[in-house]
């Protein structure tokens, strides 16, 4: 199994459904999943560390494994079938361990909830034969890996910035027009875009 993290969410430029983009954690092998609208929200919160004044279905099935002294050990994406990706819970409780169907959206949710491991199997990083990624996937998921490179960059620009008020090398005008056109290019909204 290959452990991945969430590398952050995207919107398909032709379909506009949300994509949760998957990334290896010692590695490059990215995974974009489209997801329903609720589920990318449920997916947003927890990146954007949103709090609300009540559980949603995700926390409210979390706190009820906790009440019965269950826990989520970690989420497995195991299969990618006709188009389809399919995941498990690996659950472990005072009966001992079960593993349990879900959705691969509501997996992700979960394992960020619970600070468990997203495991993907190496089957499911592999398309079958004949079949490539869309190409609008592959754009989302290498526009948001280009977004988030411009961000450090930008993060490093602003803490210059705060300190010494001033771009680097101001003497140098073609450095001094790259960061303020990396500066506009950025989408202000969110670090985690939907």
């Amino acid at each position: 199994m290959v452990e991945m993290h969430v590398f952050g969410l995207s919107i398909d430029p032709q379909t506009k459904n949300p994509i949760v983009i998957l990334k290896q954690i010692d590695g490059e092998a990215v995974l974009p999943i489209w997801v329903g609208a609720m589920e990318a929200m449920a997916i947003s919160l927890v990146l954007n560390n949103e709090r609300l004044p009540r559980p949603l279905t995700h926390d409210l099935l979390l706190m009820s494994l906790n009440a019965l002294k269950a826990e989520l050990l970690h989420v497995e994406i195991t299969e990618l079938k006709d188009g389809i990706y399919y995941a498990l819970l690996a659950l472990r409780g005072p009966e001992g361990q079960a593993r349990v169907d879900c959705r691969p959206s509501d997996a992700i949710a979960l394992a960020l909830r619970a600070g468990a491991s997203i495991l993907v199997s190496p089957s499911a990083l592999q398309r079958p034969r004949g079949e490539t990624p869309s190409a609008q996937a592959a754009d989302a998921a290498t526009d948001m890996m280009r977004k988030v490179s411009a961000r450090k960059e930008v993060d490093l620009l602003n803490g210059l910035l705060s300190r010494d008020g001033i771009l680097p090398n101001e003497d140098r005008p073609d450095e001094e027009e790259h960061y303020r056109n990396l500066l506009r290019s950025l989408d202000p909204i969110s670090r985690h875009k939907m």
